[in-house]
C-alpha cells in the first residue's frame, strides 16, 4: 500500500504509541441480528494507534502500524496486543517462517522480523520508504516510494534488484509464476519472473495511479484512485472495469473465491469492495470510521480482517464453500485466420478448479459487435467463428467453464482475417496524413506442423525506417509508425522460421502532410 498522511517521498511522521484493544465481540442477540458475511468491528485502540498494514501465517493474523505495538489473533476475532519495535511500520508479509514489517520512512530502524507474530526484533533492515512487500517463489519481494525493488530468500539479508525513480510504487504481489508491482506516477504494472528482471507496461493509459494488486482464480486485480479495477493474466495487457463507487483502493487481497479492497473515503461514503473475477463489484459501507484511511485487508482461517488508520480491525466471516471453484483462465488462445473467419484453439488451463472442466467459450469483438463460440472439451479444443470482414482488427477471448461457472478470460489478442494466408505487410488505407500514426498488418507468418508460431522476430521497413516484433499467437503483427515521413514509401517484412525464409512482397502507402 502506499504511505499516507504525509509520508510521500521523506516527510516523517511521529511515531504514535498504542499499549490497549477495547475487543469488541457480539452477544448472542447480536450476532442473530447481524449477517453472517457482514462486516463488525473486533477491535478498537484505545490509544489513538493507527494501523497500516496486516497479513496471515502460521495460523495468526498480524496487524502493523505506526508506533511500539502490534496486534494478532488466532481467529480475527479474539485480539492481543504485544510489544515491537517502535518504527513506521506499513508493510508487512509471511514467508518462509517469518513474519517481516519493513519501515515507511527513511529511519534508523527499517525492519522487524518474528517467528510467530508474537515476539518481534529489530533488524538492521533495507534503506527506503517501504509500500508493499509480498513472498513467493522463495523470496520476499519488497517495492518502495522511491520506485525501488528488493529481494530476500531470509527476510534479512536484501539485494536491490531494480531502482527507478520516476516510480513511485505502491503494492506488489506474487501469482501465476511472476511479481506484479503497480505505481501511482506513471501508471503502469511491473512486471518479473524472478523477482531481478523487470519489465513495465501501461494499465490504461499513462498517469494513471494505481494503488494496490492482488492475485487470486488465475488474474491480477489492480486498483486506481478513480474507481477502476483493471484485470490480467500475464500482468502485460489490462482490461479495465468500473468499481461499483468512485474511491481509493488502498489495499486488497484474495481469499474463499473473492477479491477484496478497502480504501479511503470518496464524498460521503467509504466501501469495501467485493469481486469473484474482478469484474463486476459490490460496495459494502464500512461498519466504522467513514473518514479513515483502510489501509489493510488480508484473509486466513475463513476470515477477512481489514484495519484503518483510527486503530479499528474489523472481520468478516466467510460462510459456505471456500474451496476451488471456477478454473483459471485458459493459458492462451491461439489459431488460424482464413477470410472472414477465425479459427481458435483453446490450451487448457492451470487449474481446472473445483470441477471438471466441461466447455470453453470464445468472443471476438470489434467494439461495435460481438461474436461468441462454444467449444466442447476434447483434444485440442477448437471453434471457428464466421461472417468477420478481411482486414479489420479484431480481439478475442476465452473462458473455461465448469459446474462452477466461467473462468475469467484469458487476456485479449488482436487478430486480423485476410483473404490470402501468406505474409504481406500493409497499411489498410492507400493514403494517410504524416500527423496521424500509420499502422502496418504483417500477416501470414506460417506455423509449423504443431500450430506454433515462430518466435523470432519479423523485421518491418516502412521507407527509411526498421521495425521488429514477435508474432502474436494467431501468427500476425501491428507496428505503429509515429509520423511517418512525407511521399510514397515502401513497406515490406522478413523472418526466418524454423530454418525457413520469407521475405513479403513490397506494398507502398502514400503519406502526405498533415497538421500536428
Amino acid at each position: 500500500m502506499r504511505p499516507i498522511t504525509g509520508l510521500r517521498r521523506g516527510a516523517g511522521i511521529a511515531a504514535l504509541v498504542a499499549v490497549l484493544f477495547l475487543v469488541v465481540v457480539p452477544g448472542p442477540g447480536a450476532m442473530a441480528a447481524t449477517s453472517v458475511n457482514a462486516w463488525r468491528v473486533t477491535a478498537h485502540s484505545s490509544a489513538g494507534v493507527s494501523w497500516y498494514a496486516t497479513t496471515y501465517g502460521v495460523g495468526r493474523f498480524v496487524v502493523v502500524g505506526h508506533g511500539t505495538v502490534i496486534a494478532s489473533s488466532t481467529n480475527g476475532v479474539t485480539w492481543a496486543s504485544h510489544p515491537a519495535p517502535g518504527g513506521q511500520w506499513q508493510s508487512v508479509a509471511y514467508g518462509a517462517g517469518k513474519f517481516v514489517a519493513l519501515s515507511a520512512v527513511n529511519a534508523g530502524l527499517e525492519e522487524m522480523t518474528s517467528s510467530d507474530g508474537v515476539h518481534w526484533s529489530a533488524q538492521p533492515g533495507p534503506s527506503g520508504q517501504w509500500t508493499g512487500i509480498t513472498y513467493g517463489a522463495g523470496r520476499f519481494l519488497a517495492v518502495s516510494a522511491f520506485g525501488q525493488l528488493i529481494t530476500s530468500s531470509d527476510g534479512v539479508h536484501w539485494i536491490t534488484t531494480w531502482s527507478r525513480s520516476q516510480f513511485l510504487l505502491n503494492s506488489v504481489t506474487y501469482g501465476n509464476g511472476r511479481f506484479v508491482a503497480v505505481d501511482s506516477a506513471d501508471g503502469d504494472a511491473l512486471i518479473s519472473l524472478n523477482g531481478f528482471n523487470w519489465s513495465f507496461y501501461t494499465i490504461t493509459t499513462p498517469g494513471t495511479p494505481w494503488f494496490a494488486v492482488s492475485y487470486g482464480n488465475g488474474v491480477f486485480s489492480a486498483f486506481s484512485s478513480t474507481g477502476l479495477a483493471a484485470t490480467s493474466m500475464l500482468g502485460y495487457v489490462w482490461v479495465a472495469h468500473r468499481t461499483s463507487v468512485p474511491q481509493q483502493m488502498n489495499a486488497s487481497t484474495f481469499g474463499c473465491n473473492t477479491f477484496v479492497a478497502t480504501g479511503q473515503m470518496s464524498g460521503h461514503g467509504n466501501n469495501v469492495i467485493t469481486s469473484a473475477l474482478g469484474s463486476s463489484w459490490l460496495a459494502t459501507p464500512v461498519p466504522t470510521d467513514v473518514t479513515a484511511n483502510w489501509t489493510g485487508v488480508a484473509y486466513g482461517a475463513n476470515e477477512f480482517v481489514a484495519v484503518n488508520t483510527a486503530g479499528t480491525i474489523a472481520t468478516r466471516h466467510s460462510v459456505g464453500y471456500c474451496g476451488p471453484s471456477v478454473a483459471t483462465p485458459p493459458r492462451d488462445v491461439s489459431g488460424n485466420v482464413e477470410s472472414g473467419q477465425v479459427w481458435t484453439y483453446q490450451h487448457p488451463p492451470v487449474s481446472q478448479g473445483g470441477a471438471l472442466v466441461d466447455g470453453y467459450l470464445v468472443t471476438i469483438t470489434n467494439g461495435t459487435r460481438t461474436w461468441t463460440c462454444h467449444a466442447p472439451v476434447y483434444y485440442q479444443p477448437n471453434c471457428i467463428i464466421r461472417g468477420l470482414a478481411n482486414r479489420a482488427v479484431y480481439t478475442v477471448t476465452t473462458q473455461v467453464h465448469n459446474r462452477f461457472g466461467y473462468s475469467a478470460p484469458t487476456d485479449p489478442e488482436w487478430v486480423i482475417p485476410v483473404s490470402t494466408w501468406s505474409l504481406q505487410a500493409v497499411v489498410v488505407t492507400p493514403t494517410v496524413t504524416s500527423s496521424q500514426p500509420a499502422i502496418i498488418q504483417v500477416t501470414g507468418v506460417i506455423a509449423n506442423s504443431e500450430g506454433i508460431y515462430p518466435q523470432s522476430p519479423v523485421s518491418v521497413h516502412f521507407g527509411i525506417q526498421s521495425f521488429s516484433c514477435v508474432p502474436s499467437p494467431f501468427g500476425e503483427c501491428l507496428i505503429t509508425v509515429v509520423h511517418p515521413q512525407l511521399g510514397r514509401v515502401a513497406i515490406n517484412a522478413s523472418y526466418t522460421g524454423y530454418g525457413v525464409a520469407y521475405r513479403s512482397p513490397t506494398s507502398y502507402v502514400t503519406v502526405v502532410a498533415g497538421k500536428r
